[in-house]
């Protein structure tokens, strides 16, 4: 993929040119013995920009929501996972400058890692050619914030309204209980039961402990609610 059409994708022209060169530079690309530099400082600013960009997009997005859930949830979105998928929507493996013979490797050689790193760098190159205000709009376009941030707060407030019952009936605290994870390091698939005093237990999955978590607490309510109790 082209330069331009690599613009085009991520809906923002540069100035200086260089900058997303370098962005899309990986150490394994020619040309860095002649002075040129890879994606890795463009990646350690982008990382920063990104994390404020997000932090300030939840801050506004999620009024009512404490320190505790701003900080869980920016963590599940700024992750390798959903890098990467962003940097499939906006076409960064096809884009990205590595050595041939790395490419000629499987799955075109790009690694999810390589390609969630050259999107944080692709964030610090706009961040300097075109300020915090691009930076954030590249952010709010192509990170889908709103349904991420939908998902995992419905997640943390079935944890908060599970507590919240298990207290005000005065019985004790749930107890979640990790069955299983499976799968390589990079793509693991959690399993956690929940147990709540006088209900069954109920059953949650997810790409996390937390996440699973999340899903069994938010089904050990469609339980309490099913039996004709009340939740907060």
């Amino acid at each position: 993929m082209t330069f331009s059409t690599f613009e085009e994708r991520i809906g923002y022209r540069f100035s200086a040119p260089d900058l997303l060169e370098e962005a899309l530079r990986h150490g394994s690309a020619p040309g860095l013995e002649d002075g040129k530099r890879s994606y890795e400082r463009l990646e350690f600013l982008g990382d920063a920009v990104l994390n404020l960009c997000v932090a300030q997009e939840m801050y506004r997005m999620l009024p009512m929501a404490g320190e505790g859930v701003l900080t869980k949830a920016r963590a599940s979105i700024i992750n390798n996972r959903n890098l990467a998928r962003v940097a499939e929507r906006i076409g960064v493996p096809a884009s990205l400058r590595i050595d041939p013979s790395v490419r000629r490797k499987g799955s075109g050689g790009v690694t999810r890692k390589m390609a969630a790193d050259a999107v944080e760098a692709v964030v610090g190159a706009i961040f300097l050619d075109g300020g915090h205000e691009a930076a954030l709009r590249f952010v709010r376009s192509h990170f889908r914030l709103p349904d991420l941030m939908g998902a995992l707060v419905a997640g943390f407030d079935a944890k908060s309204r599970l507590q919240e019952w298990c207290q005000g009936a005065h019985s004790h605290l749930p107890v979640y209980t990790l069955l299983s994870a499976d799968g390589p390091p990079h793509d693991r698939l959690f399993r956690v039961e929940v147990r709540v005093e006088g209900q069954p237990p109920a059953g949650g999955c997810g790409t996390s402990r937390k996440e699973a978590e999340m899903d069994a607490a938010a089904k050990a309510i469609s339980f309490l609610l099913a039996a004709g109790g009340e939740t907060p």
